[in-house]
């Protein structure tokens, strides 16, 4: 990037996410798995753009840390315009298993748009998934509420939410043709555009000049799960779920001389 001498042409956040259970909008994996995920942001300032790179190592009752893969994103970034502000991003998914729920992602994009009111802040959000088979749209809304406490060194944040994620959704239904006399059981594929989940979360954080310490409990209640009771093989498994996610990042600036 290009910039006058002495600013800041890149700022860097790396660190470390703990997630105790893993989970796609409310849909889980059969091992109830949780997962460390080091991770690295590059925001170049001057250009708005970044990119990043977060990786998943996997544990459950039948494996320790096992790499499961890496998401890389890259994207530009608005903001404070009529007090609008957000992104837009392109992610690849990069996997070593398919023990991930959404394995079958290949590429995402999308933008995030937040407006920032006095006192609730309103978000919306639109995606496109894809799989190689089919593409599904996503899109959600939410609120937040930001409480904001100055320290003597540092800064604390708490930051109620709530988001309900909406997207198309593929299944299988069940039906029985009369086929030469007799009952056949075929199953055809269907897709709807449906809530997909409700989720509340509570983000508290700690931040100093260069470290921020992060917990967020969060609630999950999925919607619209899909169930085909005579044949289980093809149901999603979803459960409400109540976790916290911890964080531990560290931020730094790269200025040009």
């Amino acid at each position: 990037t290009t910039s006058a001498s002495g600013k800041t042409t890149a700022t860097v956040l790396t660190g470390l996410v703990f997630a105790p259970r893993l989970h796609y909008f409310g849909r889980t994996d059969n091992l109830k798995s949780s997962a460390l995920l080091p991770t690295l942001n590059i925001q170049f300032d001057s250009l708005h753009a970044y990119v990043s790179a977060t990786s998943v190592f996997l544990s459950n009752p039948v494996q320790s840390l096992i790499y499961a893969g890496t998401v890389a994103e890259t994207g530009y970034r608005f903001g404070n315009f009529n007090k609008f502000s957000g992104n837009i991003y392109l992610n690849k998914f990069f996997y070593n298993t398919t023990q991930l729920p959404q394995s079958a992602l290949k590429e995402q994009a999308g933008i995030n748009v937040s407006q920032h009111t006095k006192p609730i802040n309103f978000s919306a959000a639109l995606s496109a998934a894809f799989s190689g088979e089919r593409t599904d749209f996503f899109s959600s809304v939410g609120i937040n509420r930001i409480f904001k406490k100055q320290l003597k060194n540092a800064v604390l944040l708490i930051t109620p939410t709530y988001v309900m994620n909406m997207g198309s959704q593929n299944f299988s239904t069940v039906q029985y043709k009369n086929n030469q006399g007799a009952d056949v059981a075929v199953i055809e594929k269907n897709r709807s555009f449906k809530i997909l989940d409700h989720e509340i979360s509570v983000p508290v954080v700690y931040a100093t000049k260069h470290v921020y310490l992060i917990a967020t409990p969060s609630y999950i209640k999925p919607d619209s799960v899909v169930t085909i009771p005579a044949f289980p093989h093809l149901s999603e498994k979803a459960e409400k779920l109540f976790y916290v996610n911890f964080s531990a990042l560290y931020t730094f600036k790269i200025k040009k001389k």
